[in-house]
Parts: C-alpha cells; sequence; structure tokens
C-alpha cells in the first residue's frame, strides 16, 4: 500500500458579497448565497466544493489561488454553477504540510452589471397584481423578520380559495441571444410560489411557467435566497422584447393559513 502523500488544508467557510463603490448602477442589499467555490491553483483546477469546505492541496509554500463564487441554479441542489457577475477573488496563499490555512474570500459585482429591483422601500411598487386575485400584497416591518431596510413584502393566505397572481413592471428589454439573466430574491415563507416570465410585444404574448419555490416548516423558516437562471427563457421568447417575472400563490393543500415574505426582487444582467 502506497504511503498517502502530506497535504496541506485550506479552510474556506463563506463569501463575503462586498458593495461596488464603482458601480454604474444601483446594486441593491447585498443579499446573497455564494454557497459553492471554485478553486484553482497556480492556473489548474482543484475543483469546486460546497462551503464551509476544508480541501487538501498537495504541495507547500507561496501559490496563487484564484476563487470563484458558486450558486445552486434554479434551487436544484443539484446544479451548481460559477455565478457571471461578480469578480474573482485572487490571493497567494502559503501552504504549510499538515497545516490549515483559513481565509475568507470576498468579492463584488463588476462596476457594468444591470439591475432592475423591487425592494418594497419606495411608496410604489413595480408590481402589478393582477384583477382575479383576491388575497393581497402588502409590505411589513415586523422586526421579527425585517432583516433588510425598513419594509419586506407580505403575501397572506387565509382560505382555499385564495389567490394571488403578480408581475413585475420594470418594463425593460433585457438582452437575449445567450445573455446570462437572473431573477434572484430572499424569502421566508409557509406556502409555495409558482414563478413564471410573461414574455410581450410586438402583438406576442407568451407564459412560461418555471420554477416552483417550495414551502418551509413554520418552526424551521427561515430567510433564503434562490437564483432563477432565466437566460434561456429570455433569448427563446426573441421575439418578444419585454420579459417580466411572474409570481403566483394559491393556498397549499392542508394549510389553514400560510404566508410568503419576499425582499429584494432583482433581474441582474449585464
Amino acid at each position: 500500500m502506497k504511503d498517502q502523500p502530506e497535504v496541506a488544508w485550506l479552510k474556506i467557510d463563506k463569501w463575503i458579497l462586498n458593495t461596488n463603490f464603482d458601480a454604474q448602477n444601483p446594486q441593491g442589499e447585498m443579499s446573497h448565497d455564494f454557497s459553492q467555490v471554485f478553486v484553482n491553483m497556480d492556473g489548474q483546477s482543484l475543483g469546486m466544493y460546497e462551503l464551509p469546505a476544508k480541501i487538501p492541496v498537495i504541495g507547500e509554500g507561496v501559490h496563487e489561488f484564484v476563487l470563484l463564487p458558486g450558486i445552486i441554479n434554479n434551487g436544484i441542489s443539484a446544479t451548481k454553477k460559477r455565478y457571471p457577475f461578480v469578480e474573482t477573488f485572487t490571493s497567494n496563499i502559503e501552504l504549510i504540510k499538515n497545516d490549515t490555512v483559513s481565509i475568507t474570500p470576498t468579492t463584488k459585482y463588476y462596476s457594468s452589471i444591470n439591475f432592475l429591483i423591487e425592494d418594497f422601500e419606495s411608496p410604489s411598487m413595480q408590481l402589478e397584481v393582477s384583477t382575479e386575485s383576491n388575497a393581497t400584497l402588502g409590505r411589513n416591518n415586523d422586526p421579527e423578520f425585517l432583516k433588510w431596510g425598513n419594509n419586506y413584502g407580505e403575501v397572506i393566505l387565509m382560505d382555499s380559495s385564495n389567490l394571488l397572481s403578480m408581475i413585475t413592471t420594470f418594463n425593460t428589454v433585457l438582452p437575449k441571444l445567450g445573455s446570462e439573466v437572473y431573477l434572484e430574491f430572499d424569502y421566508l415563507n409557509t406556502n409555495s410560489m409558482l414563478t413564471s416570465v410573461i414574455s410581450f410585444g410586438n402583438g406576442n404574448y407568451y407564459e412560461d411557467p418555471y420554477i416552483l419555490i417550495n414551502p418551509q416548516d413554520e418552526n424551521e423558516a427561515v430567510w433564503k435566497h434562490v437564483y432563477l437562471d432565466l437566460k434561456e427563457i429570455v433569448s427563446y421568447r426573441q421575439t418578444t422584447p419585454i420579459n417580466e417575472a411572474s409570481f403566483q400563490f394559491v393556498l397549499d393543500e392542508d394549510l389553514n393559513s400560510s404566508f410568503f415574505y419576499i425582499d429584494n426582487i432583482k433581474l441582474v444582467y449585464p
């Protein structure tokens, strides 16, 4: 049996997302869930790891490490991907065999990234509730749940006949032809929610149901951040200039009442 090589250890607990003060556009809150890290040493890939991670590295002395933030794409844990809108982290790190080096990588959005944001802070919302809805979209600032700013969005469902459908009203042309486009938001919920993409213009209208956000147990519910990859849908609907995000709620079975809190809705694109 061959002897196992001695290794150095690289310990990475989490990513920190900083504000880019050179950004050309408002970035909103720095909420994120960079739960993965792609690791390169001296130009060679060491793989992707879920955070927190303790990574064995063969080598010693000073080496150049380049770390890239990764996400769970579309809320599907088996689908992990490099997040395309933020900078890499580069550092020269001294490795010592049988010893551990701990680092906390930082990143920030590229300065040219575009954001369309609804954070429930302005007097008017860039969300339109459909006429057939009989539940309401409100704001709340309950300190037990408030995490960013002064308000979060709130949908309360009290009856099996309750439904609510709402759509963003950013009215902005998103890039197509395979450009990266993400819908992101933070949520804390006991009810599910169906996301869709509404595409319209030039006499056409399309509704593409997309990802169902699952409910959380009321006793264990926490704020989560989700990344929904809209590239394929937006590029496929290339004859319609406008693409908006839609959110639909109906009371889940076996529940007498439920809620869905939402904040920091963003469409992010180059």
